[in-house]
């Protein structure tokens, strides 16, 4: 069976690199291309085929689609149908506000599931779909109840973390200049990233103390 120290801890590299290809990429594109005199909508909608291409690359290479993967196409669709329906580039604007909010929507509705989003998408960054290892990470939330509850906490603050990110996307892109909203996007988004990343290992660090302590011989 695979170190049960090393598979309690997160790790998150896969979702890293979907946040940075499917929002930060796509933004950065938006802004150069406007730079250099594209309207902003359609800015937009061609840095919109950065994740579109790389969701079908996925399903491509591994035959699945991932959860992010999709809610990530299904916000890009409706925001730039919209943007073009009606004239109105704020709803290009807050696309991966979208993004992030059916995000957070997601992970906090997962908590009435069995296991919840966060424990999937940690199992696959901890096992890299090994079966074995799959198998005693599922075994691991059997037998662990207050594993249980970690990976339940977990979901719950990534869950509030992204729902605030995503406001504050929506209230930057109703308020602010276009141009500023562009530049200020991807920070707020890689801010929510590392942030929620820096606090979820110092609390799977926390809790693995907190239980090697707990079943320590007392002397």
């Amino acid at each position: 069976m695979a170190d049960r120290a090393n598979i309690t801890t997160p790790k998150f590299g896969g979702l890293i690199t979907s946040l940075a290809i499917d929002v930060v990429l796509p933004l950065l594109l938006a802004e150069l291309l406007i730079h250099r005199g594209v309207s902003l909508v359609a800015a937009l909608t061609i840095a919109a085929a950065i994740p579109f291409a790389h969701t079908i690359l996925g399903w491509v290479r591994k035959r699945r689609l991932q959860l992010i993967g999709v809610i990530a196409i299904a916000s890009i669709i409706v925001a730039v149908l919209l943007s073009f329906a009606t004239g109105n580039p704020v709803f290009a604007l807050v696309k991966e506000s979208a993004f992030t909010g059916l995000f957070a929507i997601a992970l906090l509705v997962s908590l009435r599931a069995p296991r919840p989003l966060i424990y999937y998408l940690a199992r696959e960054g901890s096992t890299g779909g090994e079966p074995s290892a799959v198998a005693a990470y599922d075994a691991l939330w059997d037998a662990r109840p207050e594993f249980r509850r970690a990976m339940r906490f977990i979901t719950l603050v990534w869950g509030l973390g992204f729902t605030l990110e995503a406001a504050l996307r929506v209230a930057a892109a109703l308020l602010l200049p276009p141009s500023v909203t562009v530049v200020l996007s991807p920070l707020l988004a890689v801010g929510a990233v590392a942030g929620l990343i820096i606090w979820t290992l110092r609390y799977a660090r926390r809790a693995r103390q907190r239980a090697a302590a707990a079943t320590a011989p007392s002397v």
